[in-house]
């Protein structure tokens, strides 16, 4: 009888000063606090990237010949429209969520639709960029004679890019990229999807 009083007195002392569980709100709010700080390490580095700003160089540089593209600003453009891509599509990503929860409600789709839509297009725009110009390092690359590089560039613009083009003929970045990589193989002779229509 003394030994299990003591074992009772002494599991009541050990509850007594163990912490008490968190609720469960406080542990979502310690997730949000870590994702948060999770993103700001990753993303917090180069600032905040204006999408307005990437279109503008991207206009500016993408506008000029070839060769009067440095490459460091092609380099540039590709990091800062990717960014700027990927901080649109934190807001896209939300409008896509609730579009799924609510897809059987038609209502519910139209008044969503718009504002879905101009983030999609805003994005895919500036990925549009980011692609354009990894193909154009390709293609310095490959005039160089650096055909490693020029493989692997044109990969990007070809692994980034849509799988299918939905107008004009259909021979987009994806497209274009296949091209440049068959060339740079010997596989020219290979066909080249384009479109399912």
């Amino acid at each position: 009888m003394q030994i299990l009083r003591t074992v009772l007195v002494a599991a009541v002392v050990v509850l007594g000063f163990s912490p008490l569980p968190a609720p469960a709100q406080d542990a979502k709010a310690e997730d949000i606090e870590a994702a948060r700080s999770e993103m700001l390490k990753r993303w917090g580095v180069d600032g905040l990237i204006k999408a307005s700003d990437v279109e503008g160089t991207a206009t500016a540089l993408l506008a000029r010949p070839l060769g009067e593209q440095p490459e460091d600003q092609l380099r540039e453009l590709a990091k800062r429209a990717n960014a700027a891509a990927n901080f649109v599509g934190f807001i896209l990503e939300e409008y896509e969520s609730y579009y799924r929860e609510n897809y059987r409600y038609d209502f519910v789709k139209e008044k969503i639709a718009p504002f879905h839509d101009a983030y999609a297009t805003l994005s895919n725009r500036l990925k549009s960029y980011r692609n354009q110009a990894y193909f154009n390092l390709g293609k310095k690359a490959a005039d160089r004679g650096d055909e490693m590089t020029a493989f692997f560039m044109f990969r990007d613009a070809y692994r980034l890019s849509g799988f299918t083009e939905d107008e004009g003929d259909h021979k987009g970045m994806r497209y274009q990229a296949e091209i440049e990589m068959k060339k740079l193989l010997g596989l020219e002779s290979m066909g080249t999807f384009t479109y399912w229509k």
